[in-house]
């Protein structure tokens, strides 16, 4: 029987926790793996950081709130913007 643990998904437009997900104990992504997912309290779809422990999430926090993700955030959300408008033609 796999064994699975629960990752966390950061938000780098808001900084805030986002859905978990459980991933198999063998199926692993690399530090500071990036997930598009829609994000509740921003209301988009956006990056998200996965973590896997409270290591990397106190690392995840500081980056956060040194302004690591600004511009990647923005041109996440800008992409999302263009993809909708394309959509919508």
């Amino acid at each position: 029987m796999a064994k699975y643990e629960e990752h966390k998904f950061w938000c780098i437009n808001c900084g805030r926790s986002g859905i978990p997900v459980r991933r198999k104990v063998g199926f692993q992504h690399g530090k500071d793996h990036r997930k598009k997912m829609w994000c509740p309290w921003c209301k988009a779809e956006i990056n998200h950081v996965e973590t896997r422990n409270l290591d990397e999430e106190f690392k995840f926090r500081e980056a956060f709130n040194n302004g690591s993700f600004t511009e990647e955030a923005q041109e996440s959300l800008d992409y999302v913007r263009l993809s909708c408008i394309g959509k919508n033609s």
